[in-house]
């Protein structure tokens, strides 16, 4: 089967304020659109979503969990509607078939009356790394597409103009063939004035987060998304190493799981985690042997195994460890000062700060991320259902189930 070719979508900024219904309003014409062009395809795709985010800019510089909300919220509505489309239009989000559709969100630094540099390829910040990048790095790094998406309207021709224009400065020019899909009803306002914090808000260097990660899912994107994006980044001022920690459930705890047949391995769902990360965190034009050293612990750490994967120019290692329990690395790694968990298991952060006050360690910052949900996009229980087969991994595994015994007839 053929490796999934890479696309590109360049959304214009989002309505302000941006609830849900605003951004439905905004974007799903465009990505309804995009995912019928894309299921018609031979190969599978995938796909980046780029979000300018004119409400971030210039408060990068401080502590992330200031920003934190805001940005899993944009997220969180994005990645719905995603699954949305793909629900409506029967698109496989989790396979290599024709039509198929991988995507994930990048969040852009994005003033809307910003302008470039002409020399900045020289000026490239070896530190910068995603969920939240700037559009010259950007350009530079990510320059060959299958197709490039830009959205019908003034502010999506816009960003597309900037992008394009930034990355055919240098040669080659970049590779895609484009596709302007059409545009919502997007009001933007006044950008909000960032809300006031009445405590000190604190950097996080070291975060973790844990799931089970099989068959990686849009619920499972915005889980390690969002982890990614609270890490405070890397500078020429700051030589803080970072650790981004993934707990993985290791296989002997997954037995008795449905379908449990058809569960990855905890190496594949080790690799996935990985892979997705790189997509949105690596953004350098050396190449991956250059920047990447990949460490394994053949003698097991306090959890299990683990796999460690170093990204050498922006200080920080996604450092995947086998979880035997609820727990993890939280518990036997006081280092770790912020925890990202879903709607659905925020109680096990309470658990988690319980255990680290009976050793006398400090409590976590627990950080949340919404639970996606299709019920302000459709309407019908046959549309919801279609829509948690996108994001379960239970029911992707049992469509594999279901789609082999066919073939078996």
């Amino acid at each position: 089967m053929p490796k999934p070719l890479p696309s590109l979508v360049l959304l214009p900024p989002p309505p302000s304020p941006a609830t849900r219904a605003s951004l439905s309003a905004a974007y799903r014409p465009s990505i309804t659109s995009i995912v019928s062009t894309l299921k018609g395809l031979e190969t599978s795709t995938e796909l980046l979503v780029v979000l300018p985010c004119p409400s971030l800019h210039g408060r990068l510089h401080r502590p992330r969990s200031e920003i934190y909300h805001e940005a899993q919220e944009l997220l969180a509505g994005l990645y719905s509607l995603i699954c949305v489309a793909c629900a409506k239009l029967g698109v496989d989000v989790e396979s290599d078939t024709p039509g198929a559709i991988d995507a994930r969100i990048l969040l852009l630094d994005y003033g809307s009356s910003q302008t470039y540099s002409t020399d900045h390829e020289t000026t490239l910040d070896p530190f910068v790394s995603g969920p939240i990048i700037d559009l010259p790095t950007f350009s530079i790094t990510r320059r060959r597409w299958n197709l490039i998406f830009s959205v019908d309207g003034e502010e999506g021709q816009k960003v597309l103009s900037s992008y394009t224009n930034l990355a055919n400065r240098i040669s080659p020019p970049v590779l895609g063939h484009l596709r302007t899909a059409s545009g919502g009803v997007s009001l933007i306002q006044k950008i909000p004035q960032p809300a006031q914090h009445s405590r000190t808000s604190t950097p996080h260097n070291v975060i973790a987060v844990g799931g089970t990660f099989d068959h990686i899912h849009a619920g499972h994107k915005l889980l390690l998304t969002a982890t990614a994006l609270l890490l405070q980044p890397a500078s020429r001022t700051s030589t803080i190493p970072r650790r981004l920690i993934v707990g993985i459930t290791g296989d002997e705890l997954l037995k008795n799981k449905k379908y449990a047949e058809y569960l990855k391995s905890w190496d594949e769902r080790q690799q996935d985690v990985v892979n997705f990360l790189l997509s949105i965190l690596l953004f350098t034009r050396s190449g991956a042997e250059e920047i990447l050293e990949t460490i394994k612990f053949d003698e097991p750490v306090p959890n299990g195994r683990a796999i460690h994967t170093r990204l050498k120019n922006c200080l920080l290692t996604i450092e995947c460890v086998e979880i035997q329990d609820p727990f993890g690395p939280t518990i036997t790694d006081e280092s770790v000062t912020a925890l990202v968990v879903s709607g659905e298991t925020r109680s096990g952060g309470q658990a988690v700060n319980d255990k680290r006050a009976e050793r006398g360690w400090a409590a976590l910052e627990v950080f949340e991320v919404d639970v996606l949900d299709a019920q302000e996009h459709e309407e019908g229980s046959a549309k919801t259902e279609d829509f948690a087969s996108k994001i379960s991994s239970t029911a992707i595994r049992k469509s594999k189930a279901e789609r082999a015994q066919k073939s078996a007839l």
